[in-house]
């Protein structure tokens, strides 16, 4: 089995069929692990899950965005926040696609299958970041969505004891002046700006070989 990561997706499938594609990815045998934000930006989130579904192995890590969309799934919510952020294109993209604009059960046990954090073999995998000075499983659901400063920590030289490896989405390296995975010490950011005008990446965790769509059109 390889195994891999995968960047903020974003509604983007023809990006994430080409990643897919060039990895040589086998859909029975590989495991790939998702670093949140499925949804929202571009406008293809149906068609997202539809392919993620056909992988038998993988773990979905939420992201701020995929807990918005949760949330609407839950109650109905759907602030102006979300809509103006790409919820919008999400919304359109289920009654573009299924019957009556409805979410299959099939992509509901999907976003209710994800994790806050998952760790394997001393490798962490998370959407936004934590807050080293404590255990991660006592880290707020915000910090782990939302926090951007554990990449400036490693940025600056933090010295990671409790993981070999830690893998975050949500912040672009497009930030930083990159449409390429990023690494500061043992702290890879995979978030490379698919939702928008960069890239989306896929890396095999083992190898740090990484495999990049096409630059992507920006989504109204």
């Amino acid at each position: 089995m390889r195994r891999f990561v995968i960047g903020d997706i974003h509604g983007r499938v023809v990006a994430l069929k080409e990643v897919l594609t060039l990895s040589n990815f086998n859909y029975k045998d590989d495991l790939l692990v998702l670093l949140g934000d499925v949804v929202d930006g571009g406008y293809n989130t149906y068609e997202v899950v539809e392919e993620l579904l056909k992988i038998d192995n993988i773990v979905f890590v939420i992201g701020n965005h995929d807990k918005w969309f949760i949330d609407n799934l839950s109650s109905g919510w759907s602030g102006d926040i979300w809509l103006n952020q790409g919820g919008k294109n999400t919304l359109d993209s289920y009654r573009k696609a299924s019957i009556g604009g409805m979410v299959p059960v099939t992509h509901q046990e999907f976003f209710n299958s994800g994790h806050y954090y998952y760790i394997l073999n001393n490798m962490l995998f998370v959407h936004g970041g934590f807050n080293p000075r404590l255990p991660i499983e006592e880290n707020s659901m915000q910090t782990l969505l939302w926090d951007r400063s554990l990449i400036e920590k490693h940025k600056n030289g933090r010295k990671e004891h409790k993981f070999d490896k830690i893998f975050v989405g949500h912040t672009t390296t497009q930030f930083y002046g990159s449409y390429k995975p990023l690494k500061f010490g043992k702290l890879w950011m995979i978030d490379t700006g698919a939702g928008w005008t960069g890239k989306l990446t896929m890396m095999n965790i083992d190898t740090e070989e990484y495999f990049q769509s096409k630059i992507q059109e920006p989504a109204r």
